[in-house]
């Protein structure tokens, strides 16, 4: 009691459609092109303002880690020389300056 051609076909066919219906589902919107963007660069960044600059991926990290302690929210940004600045929505930046300099 094997089954039958047409069911093995069937099943072929729908595994087949399944793969690249998730192939074109689960690919990156679109690539990355250009150079990065760099803070440092942009005259407005929108609601961050930039409160620590020009430091090491892992001295951005433990910043962001005191300052989300705080319950104040982060994002980094990485410059074209490899170093990252630590950003802030400008409506926590005075509070998250008080809470570094102290």
């Amino acid at each position: 009691m094997g089954a039958d051609l047409p069911t093995l076909i069937i099943l072929l066919v729908v595994l087949a459609v399944l793969a690249v219906v998730m192939k074109w589902t689960f690919r990156p919107g679109r690539p990355r092109s250009g150079r990065p963007v760099d803070a440092a660069d942009s005259p407005d960044l929108g609601m961050l303002d930039v409160i620590v600059a020009n430091i090491s991926r892992d001295e951005a990290m433990h910043l962001r880690a005191k300052l989300g302690e705080a319950g104040i929210r982060t994002s980094m940004s990485r410059r074209r020389n490899g170093d990252m600045d630590v950003l802030v929505f400008r409506d926590d930046a005075d509070a998250a300056r008080a809470l570094l300099s102290s």
